[in-house]
C-alpha cells in the first residue's frame, strides 16, 4: 500500500493548481476530492496558499451526490467571475463530480489534444482518512 502524508499531499497538489491558475494555464482548478474531514484538516491552509497566490476559493460541497459516495473540493479561480460561471452551471443541474464535459472551458482542457479524465482517476487515494 502506498503510504504517504496525505495532509502534505493535498496542499501539495493545490500549490501546483495554484501554479497553473495563477500562471494563465487554466482558468479554474479543482482541489483532489476531499472527506469532510481531510476538508477540515487542510481547509485552512489550502486557503492561505490559494490567497498567496492572489486567487479566489469556493467550497464544493458536491451535496448533489449520494451521501455514501460524496465528497469535497476547493474551487481554485483568478477571478469571480469564473466562480460564477461554475455556479450558473452547477445551478443548471451540471455536476463536475459526475461529468466534466460541461466544465471543459472552465478548466482549460483542451479537447483536441487531451485525454478524457475524471476525479475517479485518483479518488481512491482519498477515499478515507487513515
Amino acid at each position: 500500500m502506498l503510504q504517504y502524508d496525505r495532509k502534505s499531499f493535498i496542499l501539495g497538489m493545490i500549490t501546483a493548481f495554484c501554479e497553473c491558475v495563477a500562471g494563465g494555464c487554466k482558468r479554474m482548478a479543482l482541489s483532489p476530492p476531499l472527506t469532510a474531514e481531510a476538508f477540515d484538516a487542510v481547509r485552512e491552509a489550502a486557503y492561505r496558499l490559494i490567497e498567496a497566490h492572489g486567487l479566489i476559493h469556493y467550497h464544493e460541497r458536491n451535496e448533489d451526490l449520494p451521501a455514501e459516495e460524496r465528497f469535497q473540493w476547493i474551487v481554485i479561480a483568478a477571478r469571480q467571475q469564473t466562480i460564477d460561471e461554475y455556479l450558473r452551471l452547477r445551478g443548471a443541474g451540471c455536476s463536475a463530480a459526475k461529468e466534466l464535459k460541461p466544465f471543459h472551458e472552465l478548466l482549460s482542457y483542451n479537447a483536441a489534444e487531451g485525454v478524457p479524465t475524471r476525479y475517479d482517476a485518483y479518488k481512491a487515494l482519498f477515499a478515507h482518512d487513515d
